[in-house]
């Protein structure tokens, strides 16, 4: 890594990733409300887990990635990307943080993730309307990946794409909070709090009218 490179990846920690990672726990913790487990998959440096975890009350916090990062702010557990090494219900929650958009299927992730959570799991992703908004989204992820050197498949989902995801996976979504302010002017102007959505996903009930409700409210 160059001089300049290093530069610009301090430049980026600084003034976009340490700023997001409390808006983002923050969000996630709205949607777990008070819980005394976490696991986070695809937790990165562990930061978002960890102040969520602080956030929430939680006691034991878990982390799983497909390429564990040195020097991570928790324990974190290598995983193939799908298969949840955990039995069913081991954690009062479970976050997905920015995670589902890079999964090679991101339905059968969802279900283990659903399957290892015993009450919720709470969801921070994008939502894209459009061409535009898809070329702006591939951008942040590629800008925002490249130190860590996390793939990036540029999968994003619109509204009612997320709604049957989520269906597909035995879920259901029961809280939204969209748009949701992520980032600082002025990357907001290109970022734009549309593209960011934090939501609460529970293992599918009887009755469905809450999901068509609220992605009609997305829309």
């Amino acid at each position: 890594m160059t001089v300049l490179e290093r530069a610009l990846f301090s430049l980026h920690h600084r003034l976009v990733h340490v700023p997001r990672v409390g808006r983002v726990a923050r969000a996630l913790a709205a949607q777990v409300g008070p819980a005394a487990s976490l696991l986070d998959v695809g937790a990165g440096d562990g930061t978002v887990a960890l102040e969520v975890a602080r956030l929430v009350g939680a006691l034991r916090v878990v982390g799983v990635d497909v390429k564990a990062r040195p020097g991570a702010a928790l324990p974190v557990i290598g995983y193939d990307g799908e298969r949840l090494p955990f039995p069913d219900a081991a954690f009062e929650a479970v976050l997905l943080s920015d995670v589902l958009h890079h999964a090679a299927r991101p339905g059968a992730l969802l279900a283990e993730a659903l399957r290892v959570a015993s009450r919720v799991v709470a969801l921070k992703d994008h939502f894209r309307f459009g061409p535009v908004s898809e070329r702006v989204l591939l951008w942040m992820d590629l800008a925002g990946n490249a130190a860590p050197g996390v793939e990036v498949r540029g999968t994003y989902f619109t509204p009612g794409e997320l709604v049957a995801l989520v269906r597909g996976a035995g879920g259901r979504i029961t809280g939204l909070e969209w748009p949701l302010r992520i980032h600082d002017l002025p990357f907001r102007l290109v970022t734009q709090d549309r593209l960011q959505v934090a939501a609460r996903i529970e293992r599918l009930a009887a009755g469905t009218a809450g999901i068509a409700a609220i992605a009609g409210d997305a829309r």
